[in-house]
């Protein structure tokens, strides 16, 4: 009898795990048509139809083997945001025709819905969930890792052959939107970002929670260091922003048992020390190509960095004519204000201090001006595709663009619910104290998506973020404290 019921809970096991796995095998891969015409054509095909496969399949397990059915206020929201997408699409107001494709629309309903569907059965099991955070996590990274990897050596390459460094990864070719992997869009500026950003916040809550080992210390330091310059060079606004507020969140907020020397000590290490090599990377790479070269034999090394700049400068006023000290201070002086002025045009190049919204303004009031004119209904899942022609980039105006006020209602009482949560937790419940480290990570990823809404659709359709967002709502409510 033991035997049996171990053996069902490890096929149930097994069942949930690769239902996951098949689940998000569909990421950034929608079904279009069916193509077995070639394998890697069949594959795609296969990949596609994983939400259309696993609704059925998850219905019938919910009711009649999970059978763990109630009322969940996040998960009902989330259905009532999609129910008014649903009921746009079929209203199909003002008698505008502009489903271009109504299988698409429908998919985009059938993988949210699936991905609700799959959380919701699973949401009690906190291990399990624990278990599918640290598989996805891994998937993730190992994504991050490729993409990495083919940023840093376009970059270095083009830097080889130009000697300039211009906008930093931003606007490097290997994230461009006509760039393919496996047959699928590579992630660009955001999606990256996302990526890293994702990987960063879980060793930085292991450091945090970490027993007190020397090198694995030295390890999490080194790691999240680069992490960190990556992000930075990836100049996506919203996740600079996020970091600057993890910045000080570290340093004056308890975490764990740190003391706040050890807070300093990592601060410098992980956030002030990348930043200052980000912003002298041009210096930094030309360094490194003169070292490259010189090594190679191509030529002499030229050092270029500030400290032997100014030294080289000095000499060459020593040298010259004769000159008064007063003469002599100009010089010194006029060096140094060059050294900053350098600094200060360094700064005002990143991105997240430019005021263009990249035309997110427009996107937005052309959104509301097609919402009042139909009287605060939607129009269906994906509509700003067929509408405006592009991603409307904001959760809040998707919402109401596809699914009327009702979704956007559902949606700002998500936000609402779930910030009041947080912020019992935190400041009250002193969650970060705890031992209770994946609800802390949980916690700052559900922040950093806050973020993210505001200017992408993030967790409000399917992919990195709605899988994301589910896993560590689960893990969230799961808490004691919750």
């Amino acid at each position: 009898m033991q035997n049996k019921i171990i053996n069902k809970f490890f096929l149930e096991k097994i069942f949930l795990i690769g239902s996951f796995l098949y689940l998000v095998s569909a990421i950034n891969n929608p079904f279009l048509n069916i193509n077995f015409s070639s394998i890697s054509s069949s594959i795609t095909t296969f990949r596609g139809i994983a939400p259309y496969i696993m609704m059925p399949i998850l219905i019938v397990y919910l009711l009649f083997i999970n059978r763990n059915l109630k009322l969940e206020w996040i998960y009902f929201l989330f259905l009532i945001y999609l129910f008014g997408q649903f009921a746009g699409y079929l209203i199909n107001p003002l008698g505008y025709t502009y489903h271009l494709n109504d299988q698409n629309q429908i998919y985009w309903l059938i993988c949210n819905f699936t991905v609700i569907l799959y959380f919701y059965t699973i949401r009690d099991n906190r291990d399990l969930n624990i278990l599918i955070l640290k598989l996805f996590i891994f998937i993730v990274s190992i994504l991050a890792i490729k993409f990495l990897i083919d940023v840093y050596i376009e970059f270095f390459e083009e830097f080889l052959k130009t000697n300039t460094i211009t906008n930093f990864f931003y606007n490097i070719h290997s994230m461009s939107p006509n760039r393919l992997f496996l047959e699928q869009p590579v992630p660009r500026s955001s999606g990256l970002s996302r990526m890293v950003i994702i990987i960063f916040l879980f060793f930085y809550i292991h450091f945090f929670f970490a027993k007190n080992n020397r090198y694995k210390t030295i390890l999490y330091l080194i790691l999240l260091g680069f992490l960190t310059f990556s992000i930075l060079n990836l100049q996506n606004r919203i996740t600079v922003f996020y970091m600057v507020l993890l910045t000080l969140f570290t340093l004056f907020f308890k975490i764990s048992n740190v003391t706040f020397k050890s807070k300093i000590v990592f601060v410098l290490s992980i956030f002030i020390l990348p930043f200052i090599i980000h912003l002298n990377i041009e210096k930094i790479s030309s360094a490194s190509v003169d070292t490259y070269k010189f090594v190679t034999g191509n030529q002499k090394i030229v050092k270029k960095n500030i400290k032997t700049d100014k030294v080289h400068n000095l000499k060459n006023i020593d040298k010259g004519e004769k000159v008064d000290k007063v003469d002599k201070v100009d010089k010194i002086d006029k060096i140094d204000k060059n050294e900053k002025s350098e600094i200060l045009k360094n700064l005002k190049t990143q991105r997240i201090f430019l005021k263009s919204s990249t035309g997110r303004k427009e996107l937005w009031s052309e959104a509301i001006s097609y919402v009042v004119r139909n009287d605060l209904k939607g129009y269906g899942p994906q509509a700003d595709r067929a509408l405006l022609n592009q991603n409307i980039s904001s959760l809040y105006f998707y919402s109401i663009l596809c699914g009327g006020i009702i979704s956007l209602i559902a949606i700002i009482l998500i936000s609402t619910i779930l910030f009041f949560k947080s912020m019992k937790m935190i400041f009250i419940k002193n969650i970060f104290t705890s031992t209770q480290k994946f609800t802390c990570f949980s916690l700052l990823i559900i922040g950093y998506f806050y973020l993210r809404t505001i200017v992408e659709i993030s967790f409000g359709l399917f992919g990195i973020d709605m899988i994301m967002f589910f896993i560590t709502f689960n893990i969230f409510r799961n808490s004691e404290n919750y």
